[in-house]
């Protein structure tokens, strides 16, 4: 009975959390949260992080390898939730993004990844979905080696010019820290919105999506990088960073 209620007011919370795909959320190492993923999904983040290490030939979701926890794998916290939303239709025309970020070797890990991946079809399959492999990942070159349903987080500005390999670039993403050391109060310096502003730029111009990790993480911070049209919000606080960004036309 418990489950039940727990589910019924989860899709209460996505019909309103639509509103907010305005701002695509992004719950950056959302594993760390309190409830990995459903805290994020419920609050109609549309991308979600998990850090992943190849030990032992299984796929364990945590920060460093020291943390990891043999109970927190890869399935259990986030396929098998996601293959119970699909299959109640929670996220019909509500897509989500699951981006995996590799922490060990990247290629026996992504071979992992791909094989595990092959007992979820309904989630493979399913085009509001997209996996996104970050962190350690092959070259940009042998992006397109992989599965259709495998897609990649290009951490770089350097332009792309085969179309195949584009095609398997799901977003830009950069370290905020390398361009500004503003820590989320008061003003955003103007030589900083406008490093920020071609980066922004450069991104779109592939024709995709942008992210910076490593954001400062405060309402200030949301509102300017939301109001500079970068597509993801880094945030380690989803529910919060949804309910302040979907008020902000009233602002």
């Amino acid at each position: 009975m418990k489950k039940w209620l727990f589910f019924l007011v989860l899709i209460a919370n996505n019909v309103v959390a639509q509103n907010s795909h305005d701002f695509r959320i992004h719950s950056h190492n959302d594993y760390l949260q309190n409830i990995p993923f459903w805290n994020a999904f419920s609050s109609g983040a549309s991308s979600i992080e998990a850090d992943v290490f190849l030990e032992d030939n299984e796929l364990f979701v945590a920060h460093t390898i020291m943390e990891i926890d043999t109970l927190r794998n890869l399935r259990n916290l986030y396929l098998d939730p996601l293959q119970r939303s699909i299959d109640r239709n929670f996220i019909k025309d509500l897509p989500i993004q699951l981006l995996i970020d590799i922490k060990s070797e990247p290629y026996a890990t992504l071979e992992t990844i791909i094989r595990v991946l092959k007992d979820y079809p309904t989630i493979t399959k399913n085009n509001d979905v997209s996996i996104v492999i970050s962190g350690n990942r092959p070259k940009p070159t042998e992006y397109d080696n992989y599965p259709d349903f495998i897609h990649f987080d290009y951490q770089s500005l350097d332009e792309i010019s085969d179309p195949s390999i584009l095609e398997k670039i799901a977003l830009v993403s950069l370290s905020f820290r390398k361009l500004s050391l503003w820590n989320g109060e008061g003003q955003l310096q103007l030589e900083d919105i406008d490093k920020i502003s071609f980066v922004i730029k450069k991104a779109n111009a592939m024709g995709k999506p942008f992210r910076f990790w490593a954001t400062p993480d405060s309402e200030t911070a949301w509102k300017t990088l939301s109001l500079l049209g970068i597509e993801f919000i880094n945030t380690d606080d989803p529910i919060g960073c949804a309910k302040y960004l979907k008020t902000l036309k009233e602002r």
